[in-house]
């Protein structure tokens, strides 16, 4: 196996996992150099990680070299100008989720990555730390006929912190990108149409919406999703339909209901959870890089994950629904 040298963009809350799950897997990642603007920050990554080469900026980071991938942890309204920094400079990058809130804007990423010959993939870990991945197979090898429906609910009591706060955009953006990208992979095709209302409950702080009700169709099949930020009730859970049993799923497990019978399959990630994923989403990129054949989870790919986000907030906005083409906007 080949180890890549691996560059940090932001070493805030969500960088640990990436760092802790990089640190498990030396035979295939060095992180070499890690850029952010606070000196605490930089002190942190040195002193827990012993990442001893440190920069204020990405330009510095970029001017000094010596690796050849970065890893983009930065919050997600500074997260373009980053991205578009390291694609000018000929850098491979994996990128934390949503590459955007905006379809045209995430587009306009793909298309630089492109034009500047470097590989792009996203960090949607849910498709291993959560049992998509999983249901996936079970549907792929006919567990439950064919698939009818999905039914998605996530509920809790959740109050962020920090600059999430300040977003025009909350649930959706956090939480929400995990279940559109997980409808996609469970039923392999791409949605037509989408509907969603979002509210702001008092009961959280933040700017943007805490909660919504959205309807998709894929084609002929239905997926019913339900975010809450401010639920008193505490539960996650997708339910798929098919004509020949149900398939439950959570963090942990996927569960077959047949006729009088269920069956319970541990998520292969039991135990390590979102910190191996992030390891998982990085290994396909650097696959990509080494065979020059696009990633599962690339940025192209993904583009049909923010066209549900953008398209939710769209119809949010506009009281209606949204139309989509294979998966993109009109």
């Amino acid at each position: 196996m080949t180890a890549h040298k691996i560059a940090l963009v932001g070493a805030g809350n969500i960088s640990r996992s990436h760092l802790t799950s990089y640190a498990n897997h030396p035979d295939r990642v060095e992180v070499v150099a890690a850029a952010d603007p606070l000196a605490e920050r930089r002190e942190w990554v040195r002193d827990t990680y012993g990442v001893t080469r440190t920069y204020e900026s990405v330009a510095e980071m970029i001017e000094a070299g010596g690796w050849d991938v970065a890893v983009v942890c930065t919050p997600s309204h500074v997260r373009t100008s980053a991205v578009l920094e390291l694609a000018a400079a000929g850098k491979h990058i994996f990128v934390e989720k949503p590459l955007s809130f905006d379809f045209a804007d995430a587009k306009s990423i793909v298309d630089a990555c492109d034009a500047a010959g470097v590989q792009l993939a996203v960090n949607q870990n849910f498709r291993d730390s959560y049992a998509f991945g999983l249901g996936r197979e079970l549907i792929e090898q006919g567990e439950i006929g064919d698939v009818l429906a999905i039914s998605q609910q996530e509920m809790m009591f959740r109050q962020d912190k920090g600059w999430r706060l300040t977003q025009q955009h909350h649930a959706l953006s956090v939480m929400g990108i995990h279940w559109f990208d997980g409808f996609r992979l469970l039923l392999g095709k791409e949605a037509t149409w989408l509907s969603a209302r979002t509210f702001s409950s008092p009961a959280i702080e933040a700017a943007g919406e805490t909660d919504a009700s959205i309807q998709i169709f894929f084609g002929d099949t239905p997926v019913t999703y339900v975010q809450s930020f401010s639920s008193r009730l505490d539960r996650t859970e997708t339910v798929v339909f098919g004509t020949s049993g149900t398939l439950q799923l959570g963090y942990a497990e996927a569960v077959l209901h047949h006729d009088g019978e269920s069956k319970t399959i541990p998520n292969p990630l039991v135990g390590s959870g979102r910190s191996e994923a992030m390891f998982l989403g990085l290994d396909r990129l650097l696959t990509a890089v080494e065979t020059g054949v696009e990633a599962p989870n690339s940025g192209r790919d993904n583009l049909r994950t923010i066209a549900l986000l953008d398209g939710a907030y769209r119809s949010a906005d506009s009281g209606a629904p949204i139309e989509l083409k294979d998966g993109l906007p009109w």
